[in-house]
């Protein structure tokens, strides 16, 4: 004879199939989390990771956006588009220069503010900005991380060098997010958004 089971005792069984499952994957969900994390990089390294990130950011942008627009700004007082790679690269230079104690790079004159006159092309901008980013790559990579605790004259004080790099790096970042609105006042899409 061929023992009936009732409707309640299969639903309960159920019940408590999916109960077991949702323990033990919860149990392996808490084992997932507990594991040891990777170690961290070297500062060197992260300084580098967030130098390039950003740096490529901008290079994307200067060989992205039209040319015929390169001296579009939104307002009469603000820089063009193509003046605010110029001086975010030129920045990028003189922290490049204080950390490395050299004059690496190309003339472009006095501060941070280099005129079209010496990049006339969106193709001078281009190589001005791929450069800026490779030689401060290269100056982190070269140096290591023993040079971000030194200390670099930085107007009337000492600055780290770690300080420096992250100025530049967080410079380059306001200077991004104003070229994305020039992006967006002319219907275009950045290229970190198209990802």
């Amino acid at each position: 004879m061929m023992m009936q089971t009732s409707k309640p005792f299969e639903m309960r069984y159920g019940l408590m199939l999916i109960a077991i499952t949702l323990l033990a994957g919860l149990s392996l969900l808490g084992q997932a989390q507990t594991q040891t994390p990777a170690p961290a990089s070297s500062r060197a390294d992260e300084t580098l990771d967030r130098w390039n990130d950003m740096g490529n950011k901008l290079v994307a942008m200067a060989q992205d956006f039209p040319e015929d627009k390169y001296d579009y700004k939104l307002q009469k007082d603000q820089r063009t588009f193509a003046l605010n790679l110029l001086h975010a690269s030129a920045f990028d230079y003189i922290v490049i220069r204080k950390a490395s104690g050299t004059n690496v790079g190309p003339d472009f004159g006095d501060g941070d503010n280099p005129t079209r006159d010496a990049f006339k092309t969106k193709a001078d901008v281009v190589k001005f900005v791929q450069q800026a980013v490779a030689d401060g790559a290269r100056v982190i990579q070269q140096q290591g991380d023993a040079s971000l605790d030194k200390t670099t004259p930085w107007g009337k004080r000492l600055a780290h060098n770690s300080y420096l790099w992250t100025f530049a790096i967080e410079h380059s970042g306001e200077h991004y997010g104003q070229l994305v609105v020039y992006y967006r006042a002319n219907n275009l899409v950045p290229p970190d958004s198209r990802k």
